[in-house]
């Protein structure tokens, strides 16, 4: 054991009543110096043994204490080790008075609250020696936080190391399947809630049920472990953990961490149903989502299968009714195409078609006749421009085409000849084949013509 420990006052000095420590005291005359013959030493056994005895004498029954939490050392062999601190006395040198405390891993097994440096406490326990040090302390068997209960207190200390961590932030939470069909509720399988959820379940999905305490000793364990379980096996595509109402002491279990981790830890969505609607636990935050009731939660679940219901009659319905609408009017229109082909028989229907036939034949026969006629007489047009237009028709008239041997280039310069080219010209009749012996030009021609 390893208490903080600091004395309240030096060693030797006399106690005065009504002090701090709570303990009356009793004024002491001013010890005289004894006779050197008559001085007899006590042994630190004795003086330690005399102050047990009067500690025991002042205390002999476990005191409740107040004070402020200070030096708050969890050992690892689960007890808890602290001082108690008067924020309003102090010694005759100014220091505050402290009370060394020691609770022991039995006694502090069922604190719901982590004692913090700071907190106002109210603690029963044992005022007593710590003899190997030759101190007093306190060995607390409870404790108590002030100005308001162990249980509220425990809450918001867990609330708030959570929310540190992470675990109630939104981004983490998985979405709720619309409409999972199979559901595991996590419960007591005697309590009504289970039959309430059952009972509103029944019909829509395939409901298992894991059994677990909610209330009492173990009860955060089996809860736990039955999350654990439920998403090891794969057991359903939703789970609903929760429990009917009760008071703060009988849903605790929802608010121990163990659950809460379990929780958040869940690979299967979870609704957490625990108590009433004003009811909040550790497992509200950390589930995916909340229900006032174990019975609200259950009654979500039925409602959006019995919507689908719902949706699929209505749908079902217009189905039914568009095709009735489709099908009268289409009855309507065979009915109309009966009418009609009782008045047109098919014989007169074939006449008509003749009729019609015969009408296209003798359009076509005209407008091709028209056409020929047409284009026959802009043909005759065409070719007497033709033929006026032909160099035969010039040659006709005495004029012939001169060529140019072999190439065949019209000569129509005298100049471009030379003696002995050959030439070739075409007549009206035939072709006339020379040779150029002289070669006149345009000029000399022009002159002879003068003269």
């Amino acid at each position: 054991m390893e208490p903080s420990l600091a004395p309240a006052t030096e060693p030797g000095t006399p106690r005065k009543a009504g002090s701090a420590t709570g303990v009356p005291q009793r004024e002491s005359a001013r010890p005289t110096e004894p006779r050197a013959a008559a001085r007899k030493p006590l042994t630190v056994g004795e003086v330690v043994g005399r102050i047990r005895g009067l500690i025991t004498e002042a205390f002999p029954a476990p005191v409740w204490v107040e004070g402020q939490v200070s030096n708050c050392t969890y050992h690892s062999s689960g007890h808890i080790y602290f001082s108690l601190v008067d924020e309003q006395a102090t010694d005759r040198f100014g220091q505050r008075l402290v009370l060394p405390c020691a609770f022991f891993r039995r006694a502090n097994a069922k604190l719901k609250f982590r004692l913090e440096d700071g907190l106002k406490v109210l603690c029963l326990g044992e005022v007593t020696t710590y003899e190997a040090r030759g101190q007093y302390q306190v060995i607390v068997l409870r404790v108590e936080p002030k100005g308001q209960g162990a249980l509220q207190l425990a809450f918001e200390q867990l609330k708030k190391r959570l929310g540190a961590e992470g675990l109630f932030d939104e981004a983490r939470k998985r979405p709720i399947p619309r409409l999972p069909e199979r559901v595991a509720i996590i419960t007591s399988p005697t309590g009504s809630a289970v039959h309430d959820m059952v009972a509103r379940l029944r019909g829509q999905v395939h409901v298992v049920i894991v059994p677990a305490k909610v209330q009492g000793e173990g009860a955060a364990w089996e809860i736990a472990e039955a999350i654990r379980i439920a998403n090891a096996r794969r057991l359903a595509e939703l789970l609903i953990v929760g429990r009917g109402g009760g008071s703060l002491e009988d849903l605790w279990a929802f608010n121990e961490e163990d659950v809460a981790r379990a929780i958040a830890g869940s690979r299967i969505p979870v609704i957490s149903a625990v108590g009433h609607q004003d009811d909040w636990t550790i497992a509200d935050f950390v589930a995916d989502a909340r229900a006032s009731t174990p019975t609200h939660a259950a009654q979500q679940i039925a409602e959006a299968w019995r919507q689908v219901v719902d949706d699929a009659r209505r749908l079902a319905d217009d189905l039914v009714t568009g095709m009735t609408a489709d099908l009268d009017e289409r009855s309507r229109h065979l009915e109309s195409l009966a009418r009609h082909l009782r008045v047109l028989h098919p014989m007169q229907m074939l006449r008509d078609y003749a009729r019609r036939a015969q009408e296209a034949q003798d359009a076509l026969v005209f407008f091709v006749r028209h056409s020929l006629e047409r284009d026959e007489q802009l043909l005759q047009g065409l070719a007497g421009r033709l033929d006026a237009l032909s160099p035969l028709a010039v040659l006709s008239r005495g004029y012939s085409i001169t060529f140019r041997r072999p190439g065949r280039a019209i000569v129509t310069r005298a100049a471009l000849l030379r003696p002995g080219d050959e030439l070739e010209t075409l007549l009206a009749e035939g072709r006339v084949v020379s040779a150029v012996r002289e070669i006149h030009e345009a000029r000399e021609v022009a002159d002879g013509r003068a003269g």
